[in-house]
């Protein structure tokens, strides 16, 4: 399939009127081939889940604990189960980014554009949907990313050579309901990956509140068998062996965006690190590859 089609599809989307757009997205969504069984099978790959109580059927007992309880929709395409053992009633968008969306049909663009860096504000105009709801859906992502995180993020060994960068943040009140104060204690943000970009993400908090001047910006170094590399290195082989290069990459490129955002709230500011490195690795993928990878984590 052509790599642009998505592209194309988005800027019809745009230029079009309210029922032609609906047209659109329905063949947008036939095009990355999203069903209710794709979904049903990448949540539940042997055995359907009770998302409460994560119990599961016995295989072939007669003894179920989760019973087919009809149908969620008219069309009778979404199934709807029941526990026995907690009693919850389920259907196969619960506990997906695609619960209670009433316009679910709507992510896929949404998903597309949050992937090409569009405001929510620019992405609210051009889908016809207003702003609190494109900004519910990122948050919605933000938390599917970090809760799935470990289905991409591999382990960082320590015979690996890991490199390590530091930054510092300003706490800030963006997004801080009114009656929260401002944590009082300096956000300190630590990006580790190997030479095989393999990453992780730590955020800790400083035992006091920096000045904006002595904060840490992006100070890197290398660990070698958990040993810190020499800070001057003269060879030119132990300067090929010993650089920062992957990881200054990952901490200058969400420093910048960091400041695009202007901030960003701070009890977000972890998600939207591991969502920059989310970005990074998919660097890689075409356009259906990236929705597709990102649309299963959130499910």
């Amino acid at each position: 399939m052509d790599q642009n089609i998505p592209e194309k599809l988005i800027t019809m989307i745009i230029n079009s009127s309210k029922e032609r757009k609906k047209r659109l997205i329905e063949e947008f969504e036939q095009r990355f081939g999203l069903t209710v069984e794709a979904i049903r099978d990448k949540k539940h790959p042997s055995h359907i889940t009770c998302p409460r109580c994560r119990i599961q059927n016995d295989g072939d007992s007669k003894d179920r604990h989760i019973v087919a309880y009809g149908y969620a929709d008219p069309n009778k395409t979404r199934r709807r189960f029941h526990c026995k053992n907690c009693e919850l009633r389920f259907n196969d968008h619960t506990d997906t980014l695609f619960h209670c969306k009433k316009l679910r049909h709507y992510l896929l663009p949404f998903l597309e554009r949050m992937l090409n860096g569009i405001s929510i504000r620019k992405t609210a105009t051009d889908l016809g949907v207003s702003p609190t709801t494109i900004h519910s859906w990122r948050k919605t992502v933000l938390h599917y990313i970090e809760k799935n995180i470990h289905l991409v993020r591999r382990e960082l060994h320590s015979s690996d050579i890991i490199e390590s960068s530091t930054r510092e943040f300003k706490p800030s009140r963006k997004g801080l309901p009114a009656g929260r104060t401002i944590p009082k204690t300096t956000q300190v943000l630590q990006f580790h990956c190997n030479r095989l970009n393999h990453w992780e993400v730590l955020l800790t908090s400083a035992n006091t509140l920096k000045p904006r001047k002595e904060m840490i910006k992006g100070e890197s170094h290398v660990l070698v068998n958990r040993v810190p590399a020499p800070q001057r290195l003269t060879a030119p082989a132990d300067r090929l062996l010993h650089h920062t290069r992957n990881v200054r990459q990952l901490d200058e490129g969400f420093a910048a965006t960091y400041r695009r955002m202007r901030g960003v709230a701070q009890p977000n500011l972890f998600k939207y690190a591991l969502w920059h490195c989310l970005l990074m690795q998919l660097n890689r993928l075409n356009t259906k590859e990236k929705i597709h990878e990102l649309l299963f984590l959130c499910l």
